[in-house]
This record gives structure tokens, sequence and C-alpha cells, in this order.
């Protein structure tokens, strides 16, 4: 069924899900905010993207690009958020009582996003019967070259997660019209799923030398990704499952995430990685302060790791790439980040969260 999609964020995911959704005859509302739609001025006055490579190509016609969020949320049956988690704040306060009980709220990715947007709406008292839904990544590894210009390595499918996890249903048979994703058990299994948090502060942080000295040429997943680098990202991600766990999870491995996600072949973490046609010819970081560490740290690891304190559980690796993160980019790690106080739960036990995560309600104390 062709479907009426808002795409709010007019960076990498944006761009490639509107052109995407567009040729795939989906009509498509563009949204940036004003006070970034001049880095796409180009793409507001022709409403065409063009697509380049093998994985996607041709020139999409977009129906709508605007600025004006009332207008871009008008007639969508979904609405699709591709931004950076630090900007998932703005956004839910940008769609605070504007969004309708029958659209669909969607992060893409979300890692945990989705528990922050309800905790928001909930302090602000609307759109309490707006069901929201997160991936464990972008369906696309892409970026921009140039405004209105993508070039897509491969399109990926994402594991979807629902909140309330009692309307999963619903949800996934609209995404199922527009996306390729695999429903999960709940929003804490796709957050718990995000494989940037675990693949790029180890890679960035054990290779800073090198990309300090690269003058931006510098390739993460062809050249950073060395057995020592990947023995701690596999220690790393041993503490995620761990969690996982902790809440009745089995988790996928970070291989098992980046093979069945499209990334590369079947195999050890290194055998994905260092065998992967989509990665490896991506550039970056060209400096520590990148969302590598910006973004996978303060939005990503330590969201991980205030869960894991919560229930109980100890993260030294995970522990030692925040410190390590801090002291690289500095103390702008610690002025904006995403703990469970953040995501609304810190004040509920390991069974009341799977309870609120899966009706939405919490449970009233007498």
């Amino acid at each position: 069924m062709k479907r009426t999609v808002a795409v709010l964020g007019g960076g990498n995911g944006g761009h490639t899900l509107a052109a995407d959704l567009s040729l795939a005859g989906h009509t498509v509302h563009l949204f940036e905010m004003e006070k970034f739609s001049y880095a796409m001025k180009g793409v507001f006055e022709s409403k065409r993207i063009e697509c380049l490579g093998d994985v996607l190509n041709g020139t999409a016609e977009i129906a709508m690009v605007t600025n004006d969020i009332d207008q871009a949320l008008d007639g969508a049956e979904i609405i699709l958020i591709a931004v950076p988690a630090f900007a998932h704040r703005d956004y839910a306060k940008l769609l605070a009582n504007k969004v309708k009980a029958d659209q669909l709220v969607v992060l893409l990715p979300g890692t945990l996003g989705s528990l922050e947007f309800a905790k928001i709406w909930g302090d602000l008292g609307v759109n309490s019967d707006v069901v929201l839904a997160e991936s464990d990544t972008l369906p696309y590894a892409t970026r921009l070259e140039g405004a209105g210009r993508v070039r897509v390595n491969v399109k990926i499918k994402v594991q979807i997660g629902v909140f309330p996890s009692i309307h999963t249903d619903w949800a996934v048979a609209l995404l199922n019209d527009i996306l390729n994703i695999v429903p999960v058990s709940n929003i804490l299994e796709a957050g718990l799923s995000s494989m940037n948090p675990i693949d790029h502060p180890p890679g960035t942080i054990l290779n800073a030398g090198r990309i300090e000295r690269s003058n931006g040429e510098f390739y993460i997943y062809e050249e950073g990704m060395t057995p020592s680098v990947i023995r701690v990202m596999e220690q790393l991600d041993e503490e995620r499952l761990n969690i996982g766990q902790q809440f009745g999870l089995n988790l996928m491995t970070i291989a098992e995430l980046l093979h069945t996600s499209g990334y590369g072949p079947k195999g050890t973490t290194g055998e994905v990685l260092n065998g992967s046609q989509s990665l490896t010819p991506i550039k970056g970081p060209t400096s520590l302060n990148s969302r590598y560490l910006s973004e996978d740290i303060p939005f990503g690891l330590r969201t991980f790791a205030s869960i894991a304190s919560h229930i109980g559980l100890e993260t030294p690796v995970m522990d030692s790439l925040i410190t390590l993160g801090e002291i690289l980019v500095g103390e702008s790690l610690q002025s904006d980040e995403r703990t469970i106080k953040e995501l609304g739960i810190s004040e509920l036990s390991s069974e009341e969260i799977i309870e609120f995560i899966r009706t939405g309600k919490r449970k009233v104390v007498v």
C-alpha cells in the first residue's frame, strides 16, 4: 500500500529516506528546521534528490519540502525522524500536542530515544495516546555528496521495537509498506541492539593517534578494525549482552547484527567488518570531535551503562571507554547525555520497566 510519510531531518538519513520512499511511489513530506534549511536550499527550490550508485539510483521528485512542521505532518500516516540522538529532545518538544493518535512516530535510529520522547510528552501532558517506534540503526549506509545528492552503499534490514509494545502489530503493518524491517519484542530490545555505540567508540579511541595524524585520510573500517581493537569491541559487546539478559532479552552479538543488517559476510566480528564492501569505503572519522564519540558515548554507551548500574551490573570496559572519550574530546560529553533518568525509568525496578514498555502505563503505588 502506498503511504503518506513525513520525513523529519535533512541530513544523510532524511535525504535518503525521502528519495527512496518517493522513488517507490509513496507521498513524502520532507521537513527541515528553518535554522538548518540553508544547507539544502537547492532541495527546497527543486524538490528533487539525486541518488548515486548501484544500490539506489535515479532522481526522486519529493511531493513537499518544507520548514513548516504543521504542513509536514498534515495527512501523514507515518512520521519518520532521522536526526542525531542529540536532536531528539528538540523534536519531541516540536511535536508536542501536534501528533494524532492514528499517526505512528518512528526514530531512525532510536538508541532508546522513544522512551525520552514519551517522558518529555508525559511531563508536558501531551500525546499520551501516540505510539512510538524505533530502529536499531539507520536503514541505509549513506552519505550526502552535496545538497540534494546522496550515495547509498547498502540498504539495511532494521530491527523495530514499538512503545507500548502491545501496539506492535499495528505499527509493523504500517512500516512493512515502506521499510525492510524485522519486529522485535519491544523498544528495549531495539535500543540495546544499536551497533554504533559498540563499534564506533573503540575504533575511534584506540586509533586516536592515527586519526589526529591522518589529515583527514583515515578509514575506520578499512584501517582501524585490527585484531586488538576488535578484542576490546567484543568485550564491550559482552557487557551489552549481559544488560539484555537481565531483561530476558537474547540479543544478537555485534557480529550477528552486522551480518543480518546486510553490512558484511557471516563470521566473526573481524571477518564481518574486514569483509564488508559497504563499510570499508567509508572515510572517517576525520577528527576526534566527531559523532563517533560526541553522539555514541553520551547517547549510547552512557545510556547503556546507566541502565546497567541501575540493575546492579558492572560494566568496566564501557566505563573505561566513556572516561577515555571524555579525556579525548573534553567535558562536552557530560553536558548533554541520555541516562536512565532522561528515559523516565529510574524509579522503576527491572520488572516494572518491562511492564511499562509493554503497556505504557506505570504501576500506581497507593
